[in-house]
């Protein structure tokens, strides 16, 4: 059986070298990690599963020093806008649990605040003897540039958007989440729903949910005519998108694109069912999927952990990329409500969903709905 320490004398270098090399941690040059990896094919050697297991439940289960932190970034949002969105209070919140769960703790950190660049801020982490670090996820960009000194940190994002470096990240699952929404309407008898995406939100789930609308429509070949990033400029032509289209039901991608579409008040489309790709707790009248992005955010607390308890700092060369697709929320019906649309879970049971201009119309609160963000 090949050891590290023959290794180590063939490859003419250190234990530690071979060691870090052998698991591709960039600390070690690529030039030396390919060195020692060719070293190890020629001598035939063959890494012990059990052995690896047991090193990696060692590091994991060593006590964590006293008061060590993660910093948590809040990329490109301010401090306020931190504190007040709910959307990323789940989200700090998922993490800090997570973290809290493993004996760290969260210290945060803004780019956004006055004075602070890349460098200042990477200066700041480490003159707090901080290793791991998560970023938030985006608000409003597509595709993110930070350059920290990705060397010194142990870093994991939380959210699709591209990266620059690209870092491991945690993220929802757009794709799947469209397929299972579309699965469910159809079980409820949906033959024509239409989906308004918001351009920017389209363009970080990298336009996954096109994809998946185009493959999993009720009927593929209108799927292109029912499908809309971005509403339309004005009341006059979302009527007329409805006339033409005769939708049975609204998949929406945010709050906030329902709140504008309910406000253009067009005939017929009030007594629309309405599905929210990003359902929120405030607004339980709409059905849809959570994304759950508190577990999202804890699964990014995990690849920085097992980072740490690797010793693995930098970009790695190989991102992981975990996604979750959410679970379906059915719409809560008050008792003033006509139900609009037969409960998903009883489809078997229920008949087709009735064209709006032959639905009663339907009562809402108002006031229940508090507009969120999208990652």
């Amino acid at each position: 059986m090949i050891t590290l320490q023959q290794i180590a004398r063939a490859a003419d270098c250190s234990l530690a070298t071979v060691s870090y090399a052998l698991r591709d941690d960039t600390r070690i040059r690529p030039e030396t990690r390919m060195l020692v990896q060719k070293v190890a094919a020629r001598l035939g050697y063959r890494p012990n599963p059990r052995f690896s297991a047991l090193m990696s439940h060692i590091r994991n289960s060593r006590p964590v020093a006293a008061g060590e932190r993660i910093a948590f970034v809040w990329v490109h949002t301010s401090r306020a806008e931190s504190a007040k969105d709910l959307f990323l209070q789940r989200v700090f919140l998922g993490a800090k649990a997570r973290a809290e769960a493993l004996g760290y703790g969260l210290e945060q950190f803004w780019t956004a605040e006055r004075g602070m660049t890349d460098r200042r801020l990477s200066q700041v982490i480490k003159s707090r003897g901080i290793v791991g670090v998560l970023l938030s996820p985006v608000i409003h960009e597509a595709e993110v540039t930070l350059d920290l000194e990705w060397n010194c940190f142990a870093p994991a994002v939380i959210g699709s958007a591209r990266w620059s470096p690209e870092l491991h990240h945690a993220g929802h699952h757009h794709y799947l989440a469209m397929r299972l929404t579309l699965e469910k309407l159809a079980a409820a008898g949906c033959r024509r729903p239409m989906a308004i995406i918001e351009a920017g939100v389209n363009e970080r789930a990298r336009r996954a949910w096109e994809a998946a609308f185009s493959v999993f429509h009720p009927n593929r070949a209108t799927a292109a005519e029912l499908l809309r990033v971005g509403l339309p400029e004005d009341r006059r032509a979302l009527a007329r998108l409805i006339e033409v289209n005769r939708p049975d039901a609204i998949v929406v991608s945010d709050h906030a694109t329902f709140e504008q579409f309910r406000a253009m008040n067009v005939d017929g489309s009030a007594h629309l069912p309405v599905f929210n790709l990003h359902w929120l707790p405030s607004s339980p009248e709409i059905g849809g999927v959570d994304q759950s992005y508190d577990m999202v955010a804890a699964n990014a607390v995990d690849l920085v952990v097992s980072q740490l308890n690797s010793n693995e700092t930098g970009a790695p060369a190989w991102p992981r990329m975990l996604l979750f697709p959410g679970r379906w929320v059915e719409p809560v019906l008050r008792r003033a409500d006509v139900p609009k649309v037969p409960v998903v879970a009883n489809a078997a049971s229920s008949g087709p969903i009735p064209h709006p201009r032959k639905s009663r119309p339907v009562k809402r609160d108002q006031g229940a709905s508090v507009a969120g963000r999208r990652p």
